[in-house]
C-alpha cells in the first residue's frame, strides 16, 4: 500500500473514531437518567462504543508498533540496545518467570551523537486490567489443575473465583494454600506462587496505584526494574516461605526503586522514548512516518515464563503489526518460538507468518561441534558452493535456518544475529558516539576476542562461497560484517514501509468495523426507546384510570359486604326478615277480629257460647266466633298473600337501597367518567374499536351509574320486577282442616261440639287462645323468613354475576394495550410525547455517523 494512500485512510479513520467520541462527550456532559423507562443496557452500549472509538483513534494515530518477543535469554534487550546504538539503555530483569512490556519509541535525532534516552513512564494495570489478569491466570490454573490431578473439589471451587464485579483476594489465597499442599507439580506450584504474588501485591497497592502511571529517572528504572531474585526451588518449600505481602511505599506519589521492585506484578507497561541518530538507523525513508515503536515483549513459551507475562504480552500484540521473533542460536532447533507463533495465532485467529521477521540471535555462539568445525574449514575452501551443499553438510545451520523458516514466509525475512558485534562497529564510527554504559564496557572486548573474530571470518569467507543472489550468501555475509544489525535495521524499516503500514491500515479497518457494529447495536436499542419516552398526560386520562382502580377497589368491598349478609338490610340497616316479621306478627295479632271476638267472650278464663234473639223479631242471631280450625284459615290466607307481596316489596326495597349506597360510593368516579365522555363516543366506539371494546365501554358506564344502569336488571333477574307465584297457604297453615279424610278438621277446646271422653277439667281457655296465636304467627314466619332468604339468595347470585362482569372490564381497560381506547375516552388524543432528550438526540447522531469509506 503506498504510503501517502495509507496516511489518508488512517486520518479518515481518525477522524470517524474522534467524531463518535466528540458525540459521546457531549453525551457525558448530559448522560442517560437513571429512570425506568431508560434500558440499563444503554450504559453498556455507550461504554463499549468509548472502548471502540479509542481504539479505532488509537490504531489510526500510532506509529507502526513491532514486536520483539523470544524464549529468555536469547538476547532481545540486548538486541534492542544494539539497534538502537545503546546496549544496556534498558532494564533487564534476571529472572525467567518475570518481565515487562517495554514500549520504545523510536525518533530521529540530528547529527551523529549518543543514543538519547528519555525518562521512563511506568503505567500500572486498572482495576479492570487486574481483573481480566486475574481471569488469564484462573484459567491457566484451571488446566494445570487438571493435568496436575488435584481433587475435584478444589478444581470446582477454583471456578467460584474468578473475579465479577468483586476481587475474592483471601478466597484466592486460601485456595492456593490447600492447593500447595497437595501437589509436586513444578508447573502448577509456580502458577500458585506466581498468583499469590500477584494477589498480595495488589491487596497492598491496588487502591493506590492501579490505574495511575508514573515518570521516573533512568537510575530508578535500571535499579526497579531489574530483579536480581535468583530462581527458587519452590518443590521444597512451604507455603508459609512464599514471599510475603510487601512493605506499603513511602510516598506514593512517586515510586523508589524499592517500591517498583515490590510493585512489579502490577505494571501494566512501561514506555520510553529513544531518540537515535540517521547513522545510527535512518528513519527518514519511512514514506510519511518518522516514528515507529519497538515493543520488548518478556520472555514466552517456556515452562516456567510467567502467565501474568503472557497475558500482558498478548493484550499489547493486539496492536503490533510486525513481530521480530528471536531464536536462541546457542540452543538451535528448540520448540519455544514455535509455541510462542502458534499461542500468538490462537489468540489473533490468523496466520502470522507474513508478520514476522525471525532473528537467529547469539549466532556466534552456534553449538559447532569438532565435526562441525572441520566441515566448516573444509567448506571454505570449495569454491562455487550452492545453498543446498552448505547445508546438506552442515546439519547444525541446517537446523537453524529451518527452525527459522517455519516462523516466516520468506526466507530473506531471516537474519543471523551477533548483538554485541553490532555494537562493537557502531562505537567504530566515532569516539564521541557511546555505545553503552560505562559498566557494560567490557563486553564490547568480546567480538574481538581471536575466537570470535576467527568464526567470523570463516563464515565470511563460506559466504563468498555462495552466489550473490543466494539469501544464505546475504545472510552470512551481514552477519559477519556487523552482527546482521544494520540487515535487521533495514529489514525492520522496509517491512514498516512496505508491510507495517499495511497491516496498521488493515487492524485500524477492523477497529473501526468493530465500532460500526457498535453503533448498529445501538442504533437498534435506540430504535425501541421512543416506544418508552414518557407522554406529557391529559390530568383527565390519569384521573380516569385512577378512577378506574377506584371502581375496582370499591366493588370489591361492596362484593364483600354483600356475601356477609344472609338476608338483605334497608336503608336503616335492619334485615328485611326482621321487618317482615314485625309486620306479620302486628298483622296477626292486631287486624284478625277472631282474637277479639275470643278475648271478648272470655270470662274467667273461659269462653262462654251464647245465642240471641233479634231485636226486630227475626230469627235467633247465632255466635260467630270461631271454634274451629278452619274459621281461621280465610284470615291465614289472605295474610300469608299480603305478607309476600309485603317481603316481595321489601326486598325490593333493600336492593334498591343498596344501589343508591353503591352509587354515593361511586359518585366521584361517575363525575370523573361523565367529565370526559360525550354522546357520541359509544358510536365511535362501535364503528371503530370493535365489539370488545364497546363491552369494556359499557360496563365503564355501567360501573359509574349503577342505580340507572343495571339496577333494574338485578331486581328482574333476581325475580322481584313483577309478581312471584303465590304461597300456598295450605302447606302452611299449622292446624289440621276439613279434608277427605277428616270431616270436621279440628275442633277446639271452647266448641260446644267438643267431645271430651271423660268430663275435662276446668281449663282456661284464654291461655289457649294466646297459644294457638303464636303457633299460627311462628309458622307463618317461619316461611316467610324462607321466603326472605330465598330473594336474597337471587339477588346476590345475579348481583356477583353482574359486578364480576364488570370488575374484569373494569381490570381489562388498566392493561396496556387497552390504553388507546383510554385515552380516547379521556379525549387525550392530542396528548405529544416529550421532546426527544438531548442525550437520546446525541446518541442518535453517535449511531449514524458513517465509517469511511476506502480509498
Amino acid at each position: 500500500m503506498k504510503s501517502d494512500i495509507a496516511m489518508e485512510q488512517l486520518r479518515r479513520y481518525k477522524e470517524y473514531g474522534e467524531s463518535v467520541l466528540q458525540s459521546l462527550e457531549l453525551v457525558s456532559q448530559n448522560p442517560p437518567p437513571q429512570e425506568s423507562w431508560v434500558p440499563i443496557s444503554v450504559h453498556e452500549h455507550i461504554q463499549n462504543l468509548q472502548s471502540a472509538g479509542q481504539r479505532v483513534v488509537k490504531l489510526a494515530s500510532s506509529p507502526v508498533k513491532i514486536g520483539i518477543m523470544g524464549e529468555f535469554s536469547s538476547g532481545k534487550t540486548l538486541l534492542i540496545g544494539s539497534l538502537i546504538g545503546y546496549a544496556d539503555a534498558l532494564p533487564v530483569s534476571e529472572t525467567p518467570t518475570t518481565g515487562n512490556v517495554t514500549a520504545i519509541h523510536l525518533r530521529q535525532q540530528p547529527d551523529l551523537q549518543t543514543t538519547q534516552i528519555g525518562k521512563y513512564t511506568v503505567e500500572y494495570l486498572s482495576d479492570e486490567g487486574v481483573k481480566e489478569c486475574l481471569r488469564f491466570m484462573l484459567q491457566e490454573m484451571e488446566v494445570r489443575v487438571k493435568a496436575a490431578e488435584v481433587s475435584l473439589t478444589q478444581v470446582e471451587s477454583l471456578k467460584n473465583l474468578h473475579p465479577t464485579t468483586v476481587i475474592d483476594s483471601n478466597g484466592i489465597l486460601k485456595w492456593c494454600e490447600q492447593v500447595w499442599s497437595q501437589t509436586q507439580s513444578l508447573e502448577l506450584r509456580s502458577l500458585l506462587r506466581e498468583l499469590v504474588v500477584f494477589m498480595r501485591t495488589y491487596n497492598a497497592y491496588g487502591k493506590h496505584i492501579c490505574g495511575k502511571s508514573y515518570q521516573i529517572d533512568h537510575t530508578t528504572a535500571k535499579k526497579g526494574l531489574r530483579l536480581t531474585e535468583p530462581p527458587m526451588n519452590i518443590l521444597e518449600l512451604n507455603f508459609t516461605q512464599l514471599p510475603p505481602p510487601p512493605q506499603t511505599w513511602a510516598n506514593f506519589a512517586q515510586p523508589s526503586a524499592t517500591d517498583l521492585q515490590n510493585s512489579f506484578s502490577l505494571i501494566r507497561r512501561i514506555d520510553v522514548t529513544v531518540e537515535v541518530s540517521k547513522e545510527v538507523w535512518d528513519l527518514s525513508s519511512l514514506q510519511g512516518t518518522n516514528e515507529f515503536v519497538l515493543l520488548d515483549f518478556p520472555g514466552l513459551g517456556s515452562a516456567d515464563s510467567g502467565v501474568r507475562d503472557a497475558f500482558l504480552s498478548l493484550r499489547e500484540l493486539r496492536d503490533v503489526q510486525t513481530i521480530l521473533l528471536l531464536l536462541n542460536g546457542r540452543y538451535p532447533g528448540g520448540a519455544i518460538a514455535s509455541k510462542i507463533r502458534t499461542m500468538l495465532e490462537r489468540d489473533k485467529g490468523q496466520d502470522l507468518r507474513d508478520r514476522i521477521i525471525v532473528g537467529v540471535g547469539r549466532f556466534n555462539q552456534l553449538p559447532l561441534t569438532s565435526s562441525d568445525e572441520r566441515t566448516l574449514d573444509e567448506l571454505v575452501d570449495e569454491p562455487l558452493l550452492s545453498e543446498e551443499t552448505i547445508l546438506e553438510r552442515l546439519s547444525i545451520l541446517q537446523l537453524t535456518i529451518a527452525s527459522a523458516s517455519n516462523l516466516t514466509t520468506e526466507k530473506k525475512n531471516i537474519v543471523l544475529l551477533s548483538q554485541l558485534h553490532g555494537l562493537t562497529k557502531l562505537a567504530e564510527l566515532s569516539s564521541l558516539v557511546q555505545v553503552c554504559s560505562p559498566e557494560f564496557l567490557p563486553e564490547l572486548d568480546i567480538p574481538n576476542k581471536p575466537q570470535e573474530v576467527e568464526l567470523r571470518e570463516k563464515w565470511q569467507q563460506l559466504s563468498q562461497m555462495l552466489p550473490a543472489s543466494s539469501t544464505l550468501q546475504k545472510q552470512l555475509s551481514d552477519f559477519a560484517e556487523d552482527g546482521g544489525t544494520s540487515r535487521l535495521r533495514s529489514l525492520l524499516k522496509d517491512h514498516v514501509a512496505q508491510h507495517g503500514m499495511k497491516q496498521l491500515v488493515e487492524d485500524t479497518q477492523r477497529a473501526a468495523e468493530a465500532l460500526q457494529q457498535e453503533q448498529d447495536n445501538l442504533k437498534t436499542l435506540l430504535e425501541q426507546i421512543p416506544a418508552y419516552i414518557p407522554v406529557e398526560e391529559n390530568p383527565a386520562f390519569i384521573e380516569l384510570r385512577e378512577a378506574i382502580e377506584n371502581l375496582v377497589t370499591i366493588y370489591r368491598q361492596f362484593q364483600e359486604e354483600l356475601e356477609k349478609q344472609p338476608i338483605l338490610k334497608n336503608r336503616n340497616g335492619i334485615a328485611v326478615s326482621d321487618v317482615v316479621k314485625d309486620e306479620l306478627t302486628n298483622k296477626i295479632f292486631f287486624e284478625w277480629s277472631e282474637w277479639t271476638l275470643l278475648f271478648d267472650r272470655t270470662k274467667n278464663g273461659a269462653i262462654a257460647l251464647t245465642k240471641t234473639e233479634s231485636f226486630f223479631g227475626d230469627e235467633e242471631i247465632e255466635d260467630t266466633i270461631p271454634t274451629k280450625s278452619d274459621d281461621f284459615y280465610p284470615a291465614f290466607a289472605q295474610t300469608i298473600q299480603e305478607m309476600q307481596a309485603f317481603a316481595h316489596d321489601r326486598t325490593k326495597e333493600a336492593v334498591t337501597d343498596f344501589f343508591s349506597k353503591l352509587s354515593g360510593e361511586v359518585s366521584r368516579e361517575r363525575n370523573t367518567v361523565n367529565s370526559v365522555v360525550s354522546p357520541e363516543m359509544e358510536q365511535y366506539i362501535q364503528q371503530n374499536c370493535g365489539k370488545n371494546q364497546l363491552r369494556l365501554y359499557r360496563n365503564l358506564l355501567r360501573a359509574v351509574d349503577p342505580a340507572n344502569k343495571w339496577q333494574k336488571l338485578i331486581i328482574e333477574h333476581s325475580g322481584l320486577a313483577g309478581s312471584q307465584l303465590p304461597i300456598n297457604a295450605d302447606t302452611l297453615f299449622p292446624l289440621a282442616r276439613k279434608d277427605d279424610k277428616h270431616p270436621t278438621g279440628q275442633v277446639l277446646d271452647w266448641s260446644p261440639d267438643k267431645k271430651f271422653p271423660v268430663p275435662p277439667r276446668p281449663f282456661n281457655h284464654q291461655i289457649a287462645v294466646l297459644r294457638l296465636r303464636d303457633e299460627i304467627t311462628a309458622s307463618a314466619s317461619l316461611h316467610l323468613v324462607q321466603y326472605v332468604s330465598q330473594l336474597t339468595k337471587q339477588v346476590k347470585f345475579s348481583f356477583s354475576r353482574a359486578l364480576k362482569e364488570i370488575v374484569d372490564s373494569l381490570q381489562e381497560l388498566l392493561k396496556s394495550k387497552h390504553e388507546p381506547l383510554l385515552r380516547h375516552i379521556a379525549a387525550t388524543d392530542k396528548d405529544k410525547p416529550v421532546s426527544v432528550p438531548p442525550w437520546l438526540e446525541t446518541l442518535s447522531q453517535v449511531a449514524i455517523a458513517s465509517e469511511p469509506r476506502e480509498i
